[in-house]
């Protein structure tokens, strides 16, 4: 669950969800979805965070 509030520019999330994770970019709130089992990778750029790499596995 995420309240965005534009006037103040603020943004208040859910801390209790494990499955989510957050990244700002430009003042906006980009929510991503984790996996059960994988890898997340973030890659900055100048900076700023540019690209979301999940790579998803399935345990067996």
């Amino acid at each position: 669950m995420v309240n965005l509030n534009t006037e103040k520019i603020t943004a208040k999330i859910e801390l209790m969800n494990n499955k989510k994770m957050y990244a700002v970019k430009d003042g906006e709130l980009i929510e991503h979805a984790l996996p059960d089992y994988g890898e997340v990778v973030v890659t900055i750029i100048s900076g700023k965070a540019a690209f979301i790499d999940t790579k998803i596995k399935r345990k067996i």
